[in-house]
This record gives structure tokens, sequence and C-alpha cells, in this order.
């Protein structure tokens, strides 16, 4: 068995500062807070749990004066501000891909209305939302433009900015840019494709590697969108497809016969478990 282990699977240079920064931390401080998980990998989240890190869903479970954690997919503008008014120190792990949107869409929005394209319930596309301010709308498939535009006609603007959620698919902000061009005809669109560098290389990598093997393994957690999206492209090119988090999820599995095989994991995934389900195969089926 040939085993082809992508290049680019795995964490990304804004995942892993986070985890790193995030370790540093917990080293350092008795009591940590992270206002969700800081990285969608569930591996990731139980080892700095492990090490004293405390998982919060709300603001208010964080007492006042104590150090807090934003995580990689970043908050709204209004958590910094509730953070100071709770005298929260904030360590700040924010990718700077995301923070750079932050910035954008806060700019624009004075004389703009502004399009999210990304997954609604995303942390990182409701964080974009925060700093958009009111005069905002996140689409998500085609179905969201006609409301989008609605809104847009309410508010007396002429402009759209439209970004997009760093992970989100390239091929389906492609359809919807274009989606958008069409239905705002009278507004001045600006379009600022805002996938992140790292996720459109992995997405072209795991196009090219599913199309040229017998079975792919796609590793990562079942919240990753970015994953997600990676099991999407490969289930277009591939017929026997793997959607994992471990090496023990394909130890029941049979590969006899699988002549070639491709590893492709989402950027929170660690490298230690690429290795080891990497390791596993050529052991077992060698």
């Amino acid at each position: 068995m040939e085993v082809i282990v992508g290049k680019y699977a795995g964490f990304c240079g804004g995942v892993k500062l986070a985890v790193q920064k995030t370790e540093e931390s917990v080293t350092k401080n008795k009591d940590i807070y992270c206002l969700g998980d800081v990285v969608h990998n569930k591996q990731v989240i139980e080892n700095l749990q492990a090490k004293g890190l405390k998982i919060v869903y709300d603001i208010n479970d964080v007492p006042n004066n104590s150090k807090m954690i934003i995580r990689s997919h970043g908050e709204a503008k209004n958590i910094y501000e509730m953070a100071k008014e709770k005298n929260i120190e904030i360590i700040d792990t924010t990718c700077g891909n995301v923070k750079l949107v932050h910035n954008k869409v806060e700019k624009a929005s004075e004389d703009s209305f502004i399009i999210v394209i990304g997954e609604k319930g995303h942390a990182e596309t409701i964080s974009h939302i925060g700093f958009a301010g009111e005069n905002s709308f996140v689409v998500e498939d085609e179905n969201d433009i006609l409301d989008s535009y609605m809104k847009f006609e309410n508010t007396g603007l002429d402009k759209v900015y439209v970004v997009a959620q760093t992970t989100f698919s390239m091929e389906k902000f492609d359809k919807l840019e274009k989606e958008i061009y069409t239905n705002f005809i009278e507004a001045d669109v600006v379009v600022d494709k805002t996938i992140c560098n790292a996720t459109e290389t992995r997405q072209n990598e795991c196009e090219a590697i599913s199309k040229e093997v017998d079975c792919m393994i796609v590793v990562g957690g079942k919240s990753s969108a970015n994953t997600r999206k990676l099991v999407d492209i490969s289930e277009k090119n591939c017929k026997n497809v793997y959607f994992i988090q471990t090496v023990k999820d394909i130890e029941k599995e049979n590969f006899d016969g699988i002549q070639k095989i491709g590893i492709m994991a989402g950027a929170s995934t660690p490298e230690y478990i690429i290795n080891e389900i990497k390791n596993y195969l050529e052991e077992e089926y060698k």
C-alpha cells in the first residue's frame, strides 16, 4: 500500500500559533478562561483542559479581574468591550487573517452594506458580523441572497462590500459571488475574497490527491468547517472516503486490496495524529 499524506495537511500557521500561545498561558497562569473552543479539534481541547484551561461559552461566566483567551476564530467587537468593563485581561489568539477581515469590514461599514459569505453559525462568521455592525448580512447559500438584498434596500446605502469566512469553500464562494453581482446589479459592489491562502492551498491539494487514490482519509474535528469541505472535495473524486478524528476510528476498518490511499487533514489537526494514522496503515498493510 502506498500512503500519500498531503503536504499542507494539519495545523495552519494561525492555529499553530493559537495553540502555542494558549499552552504558554495555561502554564504560566493558574486560572485562565477561554470563550469557546480554541480550535475545532476534540483532542487538542482535551489536552489543554488537562493542563488547566477553563472553557466557557458566555463571557458572563468569566470572573471579573481574570484572564481570558480569545480563540483563533475571533470574537465580536462587543466581547472586547464587555471584557474591559469586567477588567478581564485578554490574551488574543485570533488568527491574523481573521483580524484583517475584522479591520476591513469595520472600516467599510462606515459607508457600505457588508455581506459575509460564510456559515451562519460559525464562530468566525459571527465575529465578522460583530465588527460589521447592523448593516450586514451572512450569505451561506443562494437562498440568502434575496433576503440580503431586501435588507440592503432598507439601509439607503448604495455600496456593498463582500468578504468571506477565511475557511469557506472556494468553489461555493465563486458561485455566490456571481449571484450577488447579478442580484445587486444597481449597487456599487466590491468583492474581497478573504479566503486565506492556507485554506485555498489545502483544498487544491485535496482535490489533486483524491483524484489519484483508491481511498481518502480526511482527519479532523466533526465541527471543523474546513475539514468538512475536504470531505466534500474528496467525495466528488473518490468512492471510498473516511472522515475520522483519530487512528482508533480506522482500526476496525479493512483496507485489504487498497493500492493507494490518501490522507488529508483539517487546519486544526495536530501532526502527531496524522503520523499515527500514516504509521498504522504502513505497518498494518505493508
